[in-house]
């Protein structure tokens, strides 16, 4: 049993170690969508819930920055979908990731407030922040 374990836990070493910079940038983003969109889903019309509510906004808030480390120069590979724009407009580049982080903290803020049109206001910023960067700086599937 010790040995399938140790087998096991070697084999998902082995995998997780070769992800390679678009990979990992992309498990990164999932993170974020992970806390983002069940907010959305509640916005929607799921019910909302203002505790669950601050617990996604304080989760997006923990993982929002972490994406914007795994783009070092150089890093654009098969799963890639960075266009070159991000390290030759670097200012671009960073005013988009401050844009999207100020959005992030604004929405952490208002969601503790439990005013929904203003929740819906900066979440709608925030959505639109991701966007913005979207179209400047991801490309198409490759």
């Amino acid at each position: 049993m010790k040995k399938i374990l140790l087998l096991a836990t070697l084999a998902f070493l082995a995998t997780t170690s070769q992800a390679g910079p678009g990979e990992d940038r992309q498990k990164a983003f999932k993170q974020v969508l992970r806390s983002f969109e069940p907010m959305g889903v509640m916005l929607r019309g799921s019910g909302y819930r203002k505790d669950v509510f601050i617990k996604h906004a304080d989760a997006l808030k923990a993982v929002a920055a972490a994406p914007f480390s795994q783009f070092k120069p150089g890093t654009i590979d098969d799963v890639s979908r960075a266009k070159p724009a991000i390290w030759s407009e670097p200012a671009k580049w960073k005013a988009e990731q401050d844009k999207f982080l100020l959005a992030v903290d604004q929405l952490q803020k208002t969601a503790r407030g439990g005013d929904l049109a203003a929740i819906r206001r900066d979440y709608g910023a925030v959505a639109a922040s991701c966007k913005a960067c979207h179209d400047s700086f991801r490309g198409p599937m490759r």
